[in-house]
């Protein structure tokens, strides 16, 4: 049976998913999703479409400009119409935040919730898929992730509420689903 979530005002509002990759934003979005009924949108997904190249394809002409097209199509969902008043989970690039005014529109939109898990937590879901993905190169992956989670902490923690995604995908979504504000089960 799908779960009703709302804000303290009985609004319904999108769910927005941060977090260093490996959390779990896009399985647990999926997952999320179903048991509420709402859509899922992977907005990594929604980069490629949008500009017809892969993530590591566009990082390549340089991370400013994958930002910025990170950033375009953050700004395009959220100006669909009626995006706002939809009950939708969102699993954001894990530098979507970086940008204060992308952390202004989520929070003003809906609500966030930054996935955070230890490195050598995400180290052991991305030990496979590590090499394929640009901001894990050049230094141990342990120590990368760390670095990474350390430069974006105060992004992530900003208007966010924190869910340890340290647990099975199932789990993490009873946790998100356990902080959201008005929510039924």
């Amino acid at each position: 049976m799908p779960v009703s979530v709302a804000d303290s005002g009985g609004e319904v509002r999108p769910i927005f998913l941060t977090g260093l990759m490996g959390t779990g934003k896009t399985t647990v979005g999926r997952l999320l999703a179903a048991r509420i009924g709402a859509p899922f949108v992977d907005l990594d997904t929604r980069v490629e479409r949008m500009f017809g190249h892969t993530i590591p394809e566009l990082f390549a002409a340089g991370e400013p400009s994958f930002r910025a097209a990170e950033s375009h199509a953050l700004r395009t969902l959220l100006a669909e119409p009626a995006f706002a008043a939809r009950d939708v989970v969102v699993a954001t690039g894990g530098g979507v935040v970086l940008d204060p005014t992308n952390r202004d529109a989520m929070a003003r939109t809906g609500t966030i919730v930054w996935l955070d898990a230890p490195p050598t937590v995400l180290a052991e879901r991305l030990a496979s898929t590590a090499s394929s993905r640009p901001l894990l190169a050049g230094a141990p992956l342990p120590e990368r992730l760390a670095a990474l989670a350390s430069e974006r902490a105060a992004a992530y923690r900003d208007r966010a509420v924190r869910v340890a995604a340290d647990a099975p995908a199932q789990e993490v979504v009873e946790r998100v689903l356990a902080t959201l504000p008005g929510a039924v089960r």
